[in-house]
């Protein structure tokens, strides 16, 4: 009789896990049957988490994987238990239910667009209804509607007519009955679109209570907006979650409350766009199709309701800088410190979904060379992640599931740059049912080669140089990626020396520090594979002296640092200590001479700040 393999890892004695593997009696939705699990304490096993959402202790794809499919020993399977169980634990993000807020200003131009409106789902919704037209006792007409996108809403500047003061109104009547239009009401409503401003009920007013030209200034603060009818004030750029009587089903959708998990972090010190100046990388907006990403003056805001997790912006971002807390970039290099891949293995990535599948209909037969990885969401692989395996030994890769646009580039990427460096091109996607076939073919593989075994890490980019130097090593060839793969995140920076003053705005907005300012000799460097060409420096520059070449080039110049700019220092004419360059101070000599507000007698500014005022102080004394 078969049974399901069970694999554990349990509390054991001593300092270290215990590992062991027994058949059990287990199903989807089910708990594990067997005697050999009475009285430990488990910590982890093999299993397929979707299926068993109650289970108390985690479940591991790749460890169920790996224990019925690839070859591997008790010790190795033991080592990755182990290094299972500390990526399960070191996942960290923020978790919490989000409340559905019910809360919905709508703008209409008839009453009774709005009174419809409000009959049919006023039990269901918060409305705020507003009037842009005519005139309602029941609602408020908005006057100088001002609408602006704020962090969590709308905020909706108006006036409103406020004719009669009730603190003067005696309710005596005179007003009424001294209007020709019978606009004011016995509810003190004053109905503008029938008034002519006659001033008949102003006169008759002893008390000084009407106004026909007093307003109230109002400000309301709102999620959502919804228009009905012809209704069409000025609206912000910002047009997510502003609704139409034809879009009404997708605010319905959103009004449930709603688990978040904050699984996509943001960090700024790396990122190579600039919310003060609002330009640079913008890679991480134009991927995702979910409006979950938003650049503003603060930061990269993310949406973590509209996040679907698709990965598209994780894979597209160059330095880093987002962050996927399921897998990020440390546990990813982490994980195969613990457990290291044996030099030509094939490793197939893949979620529960696919590697599940592909367990179920294939036989359980142990295949040599293999490693299955389950990965929440291997979209969100960059190539920084691809050729790491690859440096460390992987003879192929197999990223399992469609051809994702963002992914499918950086398996691009990397095959045009092991090909031209290895003459190989070991990356593949494919879909679960193509593996059994593909694992079944040969591969070459060099098992001489040094695998990669450096697993610092500051930034993404840095690490991908990393590894593209170390591959290089290994090679014998160096030439340059061809022309048809897409590489717009590389790319190298132009300097028009003659026109650099040094004034190092550029050095201050680069993160990357692809542009680096040497105080000792009075340059400006340049790393070109560091650049992601996000253009800020071209943006900041005042000369106007930068341009950028997209492409990589896969010789030694274009990994080192060189100078793409030279200065002259400008040194005091009193103490002879370096105050700037002497390009930036005859900039600043050629602009004064042009307004006509230079005098080349004083000469003040070939001193420095200190001599200046010594300067002056002497002049004033003579």
């Amino acid at each position: 009789m078969s049974h399901y393999s069970g694999y554990f890892l349990s509390s054991g004695t001593g300092a270290s896990a215990d590992f062991f593997s027994t058949p059990c009696k287990t199903h989807p939705g089910g708990k594990f049957s067997a005697e050999q699990l009475s009285g430990k304490n488990i910590l982890l096993s093999g299993g397929f988490p979707a299926g068993s959402q109650d289970s108390p202790f985690p479940l591991s794809v790749t460890l169920q994987l790996n224990g019925d499919l690839a070859a591997f020993d008790t010790g190795a399977l033991a080592a990755l238990a182990r290094a299972e169980l500390f990526r399960y634990n070191s996942q960290s993000f923020r978790s919490y239910t989000l409340e559905a807020d019910r809360c919905i200003t709508v703008l209409g131009n008839k009453p009774e667009t709005l009174h419809n409106f409000l009959e049919t789902y006023d039990a269901l919704l918060q409305i705020t209804p507003i009037l842009l037209d005519y005139y309602d006792p029941t609602l408020t007409t908005a006057v100088d509607l001002q609408i602006d996108a704020v962090q969590k809403g709308f905020r909706l500047s108006f006036n409103v007519r406020q004719p009669v003061d009730i603190n003067r109104c005696t309710y005596c009547g005179s007003c009424g009955t001294s209007c020709p239009e019978q606009c004011l009401t016995e509810t003190l409503f004053l109905d503008f679109s029938l008034c002519s401003f006659c001033n008949e009920c102003v006169s008759a007013c002893s008390d000084g209570a009407i106004d026909l030209h007093s307003v109230e200034k109002r400000e309301l603060i709102t999620p959502a907006l919804l228009l009905l009818g012809s209704a069409k004030p000025d609206l912000p750029r910002q047009k997510d979650n502003i609704y139409s009587e034809a879009t009404l089903n997708s605010f319905f959708k959103t009004i449930f409350d709603a688990e978040v998990e904050e699984v996509i972090e943001w960090s700024a010190p790396i990122c190579q766009y600039s919310p003060k100046l609002q330009t640079g990388c913008s890679v991480c907006m134009d991927a995702c199709q979910h409006s979950a990403i938003n650049q503003s003056r603060n930061s990269v805001e993310i949406n973590h309701l509209f996040c679907v997790e698709c990965g598209a912006c994780l894979s597209s971002c160059p330095t880093g800088a987002l962050q996927y807390k399921r897998f990020d970039d440390i546990r990813f290099l982490e994980y195969f410190r613990s457990f290291p891949l044996p030099p030509g293995t094939t490793i197939v990535l893949g979620t529960e979904q696919s590697l599940h599948r592909y367990w179920w209909y294939n036989p359980r037969e142990k295949q040599n060379g293999v490693f299955f990885l389950e990965h929440p969401q291997p979209a969100a692989l960059h190539a920084m992640h691809i050729l790491l395996l690859r440096a460390m030994g992987a003879g192929r890769i197999v990223i399992l599931g469609e051809k994702d646009c963002e992914l499918s580039r950086q398996a691009q990427f990397s095959n045009a740059l092991l090909q031209a460096l290895q003459g190989q091109q070991p990356v593949n996607l494919m879909p679960p049912g193509k593996l059994h076939s593909f694992l079944a073919t040969d591969h070459e593989f060099d098992s001489t080669v040094t695998c990669y075994h450096d697993f610092s890490y500051s930034n993404r980019r840095t690490k991908l140089l990393d590894i593209i130097t170390f591959i290089m090593q290994q090679s014998n060839e160096t030439s340059a990626i061809s022309q048809g793969v897409h590489t717009e995140d590389f790319g190298e920076v132009l300097c028009d020396e003659n026109g650099c003053t040094q004034c190092l705005a550029c050095v201050a907005e680069c993160r990357v520090e692809a542009l680096i300012a040497d105080s000792s000799s009075y340059t400006l460097n340049h790393t070109p594979a560091l650049c992601v060409q996000c253009g800020i420096c071209i943006t900041v520059c005042p000369e106007d002296v930068l341009s950028t070449r997209k492409g990589i080039s896969l010789d030694d110049n274009f990994f080192r640092e060189k100078i793409i700019a030279r200065a002259e220092p400008a040194r005091c004419k009193g103490c002879g200590k370096v105050f700037g360059t002497r390009k930036s101070l005859e900039k600043v000599i050629a602009i004064l001479s042009a307004k006509q507000m230079w005098n080349p007698e004083d000469n003040l500014l070939s001193y420095c700040d200190s001599c200046r005022v010594a300067t002056l102080y002497e002049s004033h004394e003579k």
